[in-house]
């Protein structure tokens, strides 16, 4: 229906193929840095597109020049769309900064952000498995907690809108339309589940602007430093499409990013479960999602890479459902002590959130509890975390079947 009016549109001489859509930020890797993407259905022939910026709405004293990536869906009629991406630069840690996008064609409306200040406490919601489909009332919850000043970033760990690719892409131009009221106002970083994998990641990599990894640049794989944290997101869909070249590639990189590392917290998040518990009594055994642990003799397990460089917090979705466990470490869990608040664990906490809204969902009942797992929980929602300082940081779950988004199993991870 969308293509057939935009055919119409241009007939009668009206089209509003150059109208700014999807407007979202995220993080370039550096903390002076915005990076804002959007997108139109048409080309901008002989147009600049930009963004203007500034610290007042009335006021956007600063302009950046827009590249522009043109690329076609894989579905069978390979529309074609334009995706523009523009970086503020010499930002100041905690300002708010106004900004709109778009060219003489067409302009956004005003949205604004607040800088990332690392000497902050960091605010973060991490979830996995979102699509408009039953996931609605959590991405309600995401844009209310946004606009009540709730979080710094929010990482969507694989799985996007199930699925970008559908209906010629126009899944995904809903989806993206769908989060742009929390998007467009705090960075939203993300990486690829199962379901992008399509086309060679078609759609991840021609939608989003992720930090450049000096590999493959391509939004598959990312670091960044906030505060206190660095963030690792890694791409574990090389392993289930056995893309060994790049799986080595991504080790190797990871490998390297890990060694020089200097920060207190490290936390890795992939889509594809480890550990967790599920309606086998040996818990997450599909042979496909512990290819990126234990690798084979051409795809290199990370599983030891994240323990010897003493990576403290992992967050994975693709089961839907929430589930923390204790540290583990190659299947042997350290449970003694408090499991709501752990002390220099010895291996990495393990989180499963992949309950943010799709097609399926389990709950514990659906599951045989493993002697790792620390909380199971079968409602909707997503993962908070906070970063008070350097020896303190804690998660808990938004329950979105909740309107106000009750919060569950609220837990605290601390180390000297």
């Amino acid at each position: 229906m969308y293509r057939f009016l935009f055919f119409c549109a241009i007939l009668c001489g009206v089209t509003n193929a150059n109208k700014v859509e999807q407007v979202h930020l995220s993080l370039s890797g550096k903390m002076d840095e915005m990076v804002v993407t959007w997108l139109t259905q048409g080309p901008l022939p002989n147009v600049t597109p930009y963004v203007t910026y500034g610290l007042s709405k009335d006021s956007l004293r600063w302009t950046a020049k827009a590249t522009t990536t043109s690329w076609k869906d894989q579905g069978s009629h390979g529309y074609i769309r334009y995706t523009h991406r523009a970086t503020m630069t010499k930002m100041v840690a905690g300002d708010v900064y106004y900004y709109k996008v778009g060219s003489s064609q067409d302009m956004s409306d005003v949205y604004h952000f607040k800088q990332p200040d690392p000497s902050k406490e960091l605010r973060a919601a991490i979830f996995g498995d979102l699509s408009v489909y039953k996931g609605m009332p959590t991405i309600n919850q995401l844009i209310d907690a946004t606009h009540n000043d709730h979080f710094d970033v929010i990482i969507h760990i694989g799985d996007i809108a199930y699925d970008l690719h559908d209906d010629e892409g126009d899944r995904g131009d809903a989806y993206m339309k769908a989060i742009q009221p929390f998007a467009a106002y705090v960075p939203y970083m993300v990486f690829a589940g199962n379901h992008e994998s399509d086309t060679h990641f078609n759609q991840i990599i021609n939608r989003f602007t992720m930090p450049k990894n000096g590999v493959y640049d391509n939004n598959l794989f990312w670091s960044f430093d906030y505060g206190f944290v660095h963030f690792v997101g890694l791409n574990s869909e090389y392993y289930a499409e056995k893309m060994t070249k790049e799986a080595n590639a991504q080790y190797k990189w990871l490998q390297d990013d890990l060694s020089k590392n200097k920060l207190k917290w490290t936390i890795v998040m992939f889509h594809r479960p480890w550990y967790c518990s599920t309606r086998s009594a040996g818990g997450c055994d599909d042979p496909t999602d512990m290819l990126s642990r234990k690798g084979t003799n051409d795809l290199p397990g990370l599983e030891k890479l994240l323990k010897d460089y003493k990576v403290d917090m992992v967050f994975y979705g693709h089961k839907h459902t929430y589930e923390r466990m204790w540290p583990i470490y190659d299947k042997v869990g350290y449970t003694l002590g408090d499991a709501g608040h752990i002390k220099n664990a010895k291996a990495p906490v393990y989180i499963l959130t992949g309950s943010a809204g799709c097609h399926t969902h389990e709950g514990p009942s659906d599951t045989t509890p493993q002697s790792f797992s620390a909380s199971r929980l079968g409602q909707y929602g997503y993962t908070r975390l906070k970063v008070y300082n350097s020896t303190h940081i804690s998660t808990y779950f938004v329950d979105t079947d909740d309107k106000v988004g009750n919060f569950l199993d609220r837990f605290y991870l601390e180390k000297d």
